[in-house]
């Protein structure tokens, strides 16, 4: 079975918050020593072995992105050049390789070197991690003043939200192909929790930052479709998997892939953001 390290990223970014939040030296330690144990895990075959055939020489836009976010909130509590050293090195890999403008997009798998792959796997776009990634951005951009990186973040949520958004049906579908060929995932065109998560922030994200009403908007528009349709309205918590009229596929609000990650963080940041905007009016 193959390893993956989201479980691990998830836990440090946990550990540096409660660092955070209780002042705990402790903690700050198991988090900054996790994310370490991390990076050793990435550059070792044996426990990170190819996700297709061997053969297939490729790269995956998903780990170079929640680095960036885990990173960031290490920093808060620790201080340690491997964490900016990840961070520019992340952002360095998203220009180069991820990000193609011949398609207005960031594509989820490319060649070693960023070469386009002119499959189904390498046509791949998924407009929620391409979101979440852009507020990744706007974050480090905000920290460091960085205009051009801003501008970055604007262009891969404005990209993004042109390939996502459901023109019939409203709501972030979960898989595009940059050629418009038929997607190759079945579930490419079901309203998943957490895209939805992520465009809520970023598009708040995206107008404090600016003040463009454009932002707004979008944000407005977003969080009418997602309240409406997202939220159990009799039991509590959100459905995870909604079939692209917005009407539910499944009822279960946890399982493998939907834990309880995407939707808090989301509600935090958006205090966060909306504290940012209005301090004198704190939530």
């Amino acid at each position: 079975m193959r390893r993956y390290v989201f479980s691990e990223c998830f836990a440090a970014i946990a550990m540096s918050e409660y660092a955070k939040a209780t002042g705990s030296k402790e903690y700050a330690k198991k988090a900054l020593a996790l994310f370490k144990r991390i990076k050793k895990f990435m550059a070792d075959p044996k426990m990170m072995p190819a996700k297709f055939e061997p053969s297939f020489e490729a790269q995956g836009h998903s780990l170079t992105m929640i680095l960036i976010n885990v990173a960031l909130r290490l920093k808060d509590v620790c201080d340690d050049p491997i964490l900016d050293e990840q961070i520019a090195e992340s952002i360095r890999l998203l220009k180069d390789n991820f990000v193609h403008p011949e398609f207005k997009a960031l594509l989820e798998t490319v060649g070693p070197n960023g070469e386009f792959i002119d499959t189904m796997i390498g046509r791949t776009i998924n407009p929620g991690h391409a979101i979440e990634t852009s507020w990744f951005l706007m974050e480090v951009a905000e920290k460091s003043g960085d205009k051009e990186l801003l501008k970055l973040a604007l262009t891969i949520l404005d990209w993004s939200l042109a390939w996502g958004w459901d023109k019939k049906y409203g709501g972030i579908i979960s898989f595009r192909d940059c050629k418009n060929f038929p997607p190759q995932c079945y579930e490419q065109d079901m309203k998943f929790w957490w895209p939805q998560c992520e465009t809520l922030i970023a598009t708040q994200y995206a107008w404090n930052l600016t003040k463009n009403n454009k932002w707004l908007n979008w944000h407005k528009k977003m969080r009418e479709w997602t309240y409406k349709r997202m939220p159990d309205k009799k039991y509590g918590e959100w459905y995870g998997y909604l079939h692209r009229d917005g009407t539910v596929a499944q009822p279960a609000k946890g399982n493998l892939f939907k834990g309880p990650f995407h939707i808090p963080r989301m509600m935090t940041k958006s205090i966060e953001l909306v504290n940012c905007a209005f301090p004198d009016h704190l939530v």
